[in-house]
């Protein structure tokens, strides 16, 4: 059987069940090829009914998984708004995953609508990581993202990556100390962290990752902009209308940012009929009610 690299989730308690959904949209897209996939799930402890929710809903799936716990982030990295310390969790990978060069790391708010294998089958060597522009902040110095550029030395227009969807070459990662960078930069620079780990993970990189189609992560624009918190920050290097229309042909749909669809307020739209599909199968499968791959739940 082919040998594809692993994907990598990171959660805390307060995710398990999104993971879970997360798991159901897998199988969808993947159905009886789900077994050529697996898991690895980097947490800092979670606790046991947690542990034993994603251990057996992957089980009934058939989805190969492996629970790895790691330390517990520095204190002193910043945290606010919608996020836990475990956003920090992705940047153990090079220490947790020894026994893979490369993972896929795959953010716990997002769906898989379409097979993963040509994405992991991708080079990434000699560049650390592939990923996709962020669709929101695509470059630097439009935006909120990574709060005094400037002073770090970055250049304007520098493309930004969203690390919500990443194809890490970890033996790369480690022999540069791309993830030693990143806690520096957050230890010594918090103020610079707008968006934590992403800031740090942009900062370090240093512009060496190869762009993904953006397919890979897609954000739901179509419902973002309708939330009264919504920004355009860049309408004249990605149009609205364009961000949108790449909701049609989307591989990974990342409800990125504050407003998520297992929470009240969401905006009424197919991105939120979507994902509670997914849901509604994923609490099928925890009763017992579904044992095969929820039927045309991925269906856009």
């Amino acid at each position: 059987m082919e040998q594809l690299p692993p994907l990598v989730c990171a959660v805390d308690d307060g995710y398990a069940g999104t993971l879970c959904v997360l798991m159901e949209s897998l199988a969808a897209a993947h159905g009886t090829e789900l077994p050529a996939l697996r898991m690895i799930v980097l947490h800092h402890g979670l606790n046991g009914d947690s542990d034993r929710r994603i251990r057996t809903h992957a089980e009934r799936m058939g989805l190969p998984i492996e629970l790895r716990v790691v330390p517990r982030p520095s204190a002193d990295f910043p945290v606010s708004e919608w996020v836990s310390d475990a956003v920090y969790l992705r940047l153990a990978a090079g220490e947790a995953i020894t026994d893979h060069p490369v993972v896929l790391y795959l953010d716990a708010d997002l769906l898989v609508l379409d097979d993963l294998r040509p994405l992991l089958r991708t080079p990434v060597a000699p560049v650390l990581l592939a990923a996709v522009r962020d669709a929101q902040h695509p470059v630097i110095g439009r935006g909120i993202s990574l709060p005094g550029w400037r002073e770090l030395g970055v250049p304007a227009g520098r493309d930004y990556f969203n690390s919500g969807v990443m194809l890490l070459d970890l033996d790369g990662c480690r022999r540069e100390g791309l993830f030693e960078a990143c806690r520096r930069f957050l230890a010594e620079t918090p103020q610079h962290a707008r968006f934590w780990d992403q800031d740090a993970l942009n900062w370090a990189a240093h512009d060496r990752w190869l762009r993904l189609d953006r397919r890979w992560n897609t954000f739901p624009l179509s419902a973002l902009m309708r939330m009264p918190d919504y920004e355009n920050y860049a309408e004249d290097i990605i149009p609205v209308r364009q961000l949108i229309a790449d909701e049609d042909t989307a591989a990974i749909l990342h409800f990125a940012g504050p407003d998520k669809p297992w929470r009240p307020g969401y905006a009424p739209s197919r991105a939120l009929d979507l994902y509670r599909s997914f849901a509604a199968a994923a609490r099928a499968r925890q009763d017992g009610v579904l044992t095969g791959p929820p039927q045309g739940a991925a269906a856009q």
